[in-house]
């Protein structure tokens, strides 16, 4: 896979979350309640990677890549993990009444480390 890189809308996003800890609350709970396929399409356009890339590093086919990204699919947990883990990310199941705790942690991390 190619480097990982940051546009600026991801600098930007990751500044306004550091400076606000409401807005990070309000964005990591907006995030988490999107569906995991979208969540994983993000991911991966965020970190500019292609379908096909993704594939390759799968060694599995452009079209499996796009069906598990696809809101009309259901796909198989082990296919999303294994996708996941292939755009450097962790499934994680948080329970409601933490979700605003997991919200400030991550605010507090980009506060005391900023973009990296």
């Amino acid at each position: 896979m190619r480097k990982v890189t940051q546009s600026g809308f991801d600098v930007h996003l990751q500044q306004m979350l550091a400076k606000n800890p409401k807005l990070a609350q309000e964005y990591t709970k907006q995030f988490a309640e999107l569906p995991l396929p979208t969540q994983l399409s993000i991911m991966r356009r965020r970190r500019w990677l292609s379908q096909k890339t993704v594939a390759r590093t799968l060694r599995v086919k452009q079209p499996h890549v796009a069906r598990v990204e696809s809101s009309t699919h259901d796909p198989r947990l082990s296919s999303v993990i294994n996708q996941a883990r292939a755009l450097h990310c962790h499934l994680m199941v948080v329970p409601d009444e933490l979700l605003a705790k997991v919200a400030q942690l991550v605010a507090a991390r980009e506060q005391a480390y900023g973009n990296r």
